[in-house]
């Protein structure tokens, strides 16, 4: 007996030729589409008259959607992505963590831990509206590959998996087309490791995912091995086909873009990946402009493919893709790829029935646009819409997700086991103990770099910059705290000698004759004296007076010599000093020097 499920009422997306949409039933009969009522024919009343036993799905007020593909989903770090926070495609190969983990998950000792996590994995995906997934975990035990893959109904969607071992790939499989051949970014990219994956993919026919995230290391090292860039050496190998599909290629020439696209090869494209691993901005507009088929996927840093829709238009510019191009990317293109377009990919008469139900009864969601055409609903999807807005996902025409909750539910999908299974993976990661660590060289630096600065506080520095002709060189900081004044700077005093001035030399033979000069200041002092002994009522001759202020002295001495003169014969004539006191000014007297120019500061002149 026939199973009919009508779908009535709902905001239906075909992705079809004709890109049709608008408010459509759709009839389910065994699985598959057997209409899609675009021009209101459909008589529900009539048909349940003849089929009195159908399903009817009132889809009002929810928009009608194919099911998406996740063509890179990676369960293994699937609920541990804080160990690619500090990661990128430079050093992830090296990275202990996540090194550890794929060691961990590849033990047959762990086997039932691996059949959880997977079981978690794609129930989360089902319920992000993903009908599709290609699982690129790079580590699996042996003995679960053996168990689990040869009967996969434990998995309800459509799958494919990718062998990055090439040892475990099974020899004998019911079903080969869900199988497929990896090459992982590796440190190291020779003819053997190259040839093996050839002779891998090539033995069984099977689709070929080649890792294009080089590190600069990788792509100059492949460059300096080969002379020349990785993608002509893997066209020379013959490797480029329209089974091969490029993932995250960094660099991407013109040629090269223009030589995938005549090859017919696919490039998958991780945007949360780009972002988060990515050492620069990829611009990834020529790629998207050129007409390559393009694939999408969650890869290591994703959440789910409506995330990845998002986070690709938004790196975009604008005008350079249309959304529906986006959607073709998370849907048909993927179906044209792994060989299923015949079966789902689109909403179509005899193809399998995959949608998945969004509800546009919030009032956040609901519809304000002019008309319904398939590029306005597949914005409106990728602005407005997110995962927690799906409500019911169909698989070959059943149920698989309903009102927000999965039907038939396995009791290892619970909240709980989720938590188990995250913090064993942290616990293997040893993500606590490079934390410490990590916390660690943190404390220590910040004690160094304290350290360091006590230690760069200098004293301040006096620099002379009248006296210094070089620019000041040295270490820590220094404050100019004044400016040295030069003799000749100074301001000169006025002389004040009475109406003696010195006199104006007008030769050097007769006027400037330093011995003589001596002489009569040695007889003018002596005659002084004696004068003085002689006089003791101090009545000092005026000739002798007039005398002393004709010796011939420099300008800055005339003032001295005249002014102590004066003082001397001034107190003696009062009678205030006594003798003693006159020796001592006598021999203050004969300590003045002749000093001509401006000689260097602190040398001493000579006695003339």
């Amino acid at each position: 007996m026939d199973k009919l499920i009508v779908i009535k009422n709902g905001l239906v997306v075909t992705l079809d030729r004709n890109k049709s949409a608008g408010f459509f039933n759709i009839v389910i009969r065994n699985g598959k589409i057997s209409l899609v009522d675009k021009d209101k024919k459909f008589s529900e009343k009539e048909f349940l008259i003849k089929y009195p036993d159908a399903e009817i799905i009132d889809a009002q007020d929810k928009l009608v959607f194919p099911g998406f593909f996740n063509s890179r989903l990676v369960s293994s770090y699937s609920f541990n992505k804080v160990f690619f926070k500090k990661c990128s495609y430079e050093n992830i190969n090296s990275w202990v963590s996540l090194k550890s983990i794929d060691r961990f998950l590849s033990s047959n000792e762990n086997s039932d831990f691996v059949y959880d996590l997977l079981n978690i994995s794609y129930a989360v995906s089902l319920l992000n509206g993903e009908l599709f997934i290609s699982e690129n975990s790079k580590s699996f035990p042996e003995e679960f590959i053996n168990k689990n893959f040869a009967d996969r109904n434990w998995i309800k969607q459509y799958f494919n998996l990718v062998f990055f071992d090439y040892t475990l790939i099974p020899e004998n499989i019911p079903d080969e087309k869900f199988i497929s051949v990896g090459f992982k970014t590796d440190d190291e990219i020779n003819n053997y490791s190259l040839s093996s994956m050839k002779k891998a993919a090539g033995d069984k026919s099977m689709k070929l995912f080649i890792e294009a995230s080089l590190s600069s290391k990788t792509f100059e090292a492949v460059k300096k091995d080969f002379g020349k860039r990785f993608i002509n050496v893997l066209a020379d190998m013959e490797m480029i086909s329209s089974n091969s599909v490029i993932v995250n290629p960094v660099i991407l020439n013109s040629s090269e873009i223009e030589f995938l696209k005549k090859k017919n090869a696919y490039v998958l494209i991780c945007p949360s990946d780009y972002l988060n691993l990515s050492d620069k901005k990829p611009d990834l507009d020529e790629l998207l402009m050129s007409g390559i088929k393009i694939m999408i996927g969650t890869g290591l840093t994703g959440n789910n493919i409506l995330a990845e829709l998002k986070t690709l238009s938004l790196m975009l510019g604008k005008g350079i893709m249309k959304f529906e191009s986006l959607i073709k990317t998370a849907i048909l293109y993927p179906s044209f790829f792994f060989g299923v377009s015949n079966l789902t990919g689109s909403i179509e008469r005899n193809k399998s029935a995959d949608f998945v139900l969004f509800n546009l009864d919030d009032l956040r969601n609901r519809l304000t646009m002019p008309e319904l055409n398939q590029e306005l609903l597949c914005e409106f999807m990728i602005n407005n819409l997110s995962v927690n807005d799906i409500s019911d996902v169909f698989i070959k025409g059943e149920k698989a997700v309903c009102e927000n909750k999965i039907v038939n539910v396995s009791d290892t999908v619970n909240p709980n086991r989720l938590t188990e299974i995250a913090n064993r993976i942290y616990k293997e990661g040893k993500y606590f103990e490079f934390k410490e660590k990590y916390l660690m060289r943190s404390r220590v630096d910040s004690i160094n770099l304290e350290n360091k600065e006590l230690e760069d506080v200098k004293p301040e520095i006096f620099v002379d910059y009248t006296d210094t002709t070089e620019i000041y060189l040295g270490e820590g900081e220094f404050t100019i705290k004044g400016k040295k004044e030069e003799d000749f700077e100074k301001e000169r005093k006025e002389v004040k000698t009475g109406d003696v001035m010195p006199k104006e030399i007008s030769s050097l033979e007769d006027d400037l004759n330093l011995l003589e000069d001596l002489e009569e200041e040695q007889d003018a002092l002596t005659e002084f004296q004696t004068s003085k002994e002689s006089d003791p009522a101090g009545k000092i001759s005026k000739e002798l007076k007039e005398k002393s202020l004709k010796i011939k002295i420099d300008s800055g001495k005339t003032e001295e010599i005249s002014e102590h003169t004066d003082s001397v014969l001034t107190e003696k004539t009062h009678g205030e000093k006594t003798q003693e006191e006159s020796e001592k000014e006598k021999t203050v007297f004969k300590k003045s020097k002749l000093q001509f120019g401006f000689g260097d500061e602190g040398k001493k002149k000579p006695d003339l």
